[in-house]
């Protein structure tokens, strides 16, 4: 079988994992890099490079950060051809990240997470910090891997916050304001069909951010029901069948969901767990493909 990656993220390490994986079943690979995305349209007929083009059985749609709209409704051709798609439901969502439909929709089905503040308009974010208590987090709704997240410990630092905002011309429109949580443990909780992995993430020294790609380390953690179950609920509010959910439990023992990734590594799981998740992620896309 004949298999496509699909991605706008190709310098990804998770795509060389997938690559070894899909070719140790014995499989055809291919990297459709869409990083540079760009089309050509002559006498009515469109053509855009690695899609309209595309040899394969089958496409994993993982990672499109960019023209999201129009590669989407080229992806959707594709399966019109008879190739088989696994996107995790990205032809539905049409977004990556979108942190602001994301809490939007857990706090909808429940499920706990964070008091937060969201406004266009910058002179109210005074009033919904004032709500919030400091210290609280600003975070991009449409940044990953701990970029753009700002802890803020009082009202002069987030009028500094805004002012230096503005001056980089920076869109006050695309951030959420959040509690901080003093937590005991932030979790990692990796979802791949019924398979759950989980570790925990500390932060380097200095930093509040605890993720792995910002220079965090990672331990396993064993994860109870009640975790498990409230990560499988995110995943599903959210509508997808692969995902990583961020976990803050406190010391009263009372859990938090910060955010659901839609393209969540998973080369920091396989090293504290010792597991083989590119595999079991390859076989999943397999076996879900439509």
């Amino acid at each position: 079988m004949k298999i496509a990656l699909i991605t706008t993220l190709p310098e990804l390490i998770e795509n060389k994992r997938i690559e070894e994986e899909v070719k140790k079943l014995g499989h055809e690979f291919q990297l459709v890099d869409l990083k540079e995305f760009n089309f050509f349209i002559s006498d009515s007929k469109l053509t855009a490079r690695g899609l309209t083009d595309l040899d394969a059985d089958l496409a994993i749609v993982r990672g499109i950060f960019v023209s999201l709209k129009v590669i989407s409704t080229l992806i959707l051709d594709l399966k019109k051809k008879g190739i088989k798609v696994f996107d995790n439901n990205f032809l539905e969502h049409r977004y990556s990240i979108g942190k602001m439909l994301d809490i939007v929709k857990l706090s909808r089905a429940g499920i706990p997470v964070p008091n937060t503040a969201f406004s266009r308009k910058i002179d109210e974010y005074s009033d919904l910090a004032e709500k919030l208590g400091f210290p609280l987090v600003i975070k991009s709704s449409r940044m990953g891997k701990g970029a753009e997240v700002f802890k803020i410990n009082s009202l002069g630092e987030l009028e500094e916050f805004l002012k230096n905002a503005q001056a980089e011309d920076k869109k006050i429109k695309g951030y959420l304001l959040q509690e901080f949580i003093p937590y005991v443990h932030d979790l990692r909780v990796l979802i791949i069909g019924e398979n759950i992995f989980a570790m925990k993430r500390i932060p380097a020294k200095g930093e509040f951010r605890a993720n792995f790609s910002r220079g965090g380390s990672v331990e396993p953690f064993s994860l109870d029901e009640k975790g498990k179950k409230l990560a499988l609920d995110a995943l599903r509010a959210i509508g997808m069948s692969v995902g990583g959910v961020d976990i803050l439990i406190d010391k009263n023992d009372k859990r938090y969901v910060l955010e659901v990734n839609h393209t969540a590594g998973f080369v920091g799981m396989e090293k504290a767990t010792g597991e083989n998740i590119g595999k079991l992620f390859t076989e999943h896309a397999i076996k879900e493909a439509k």
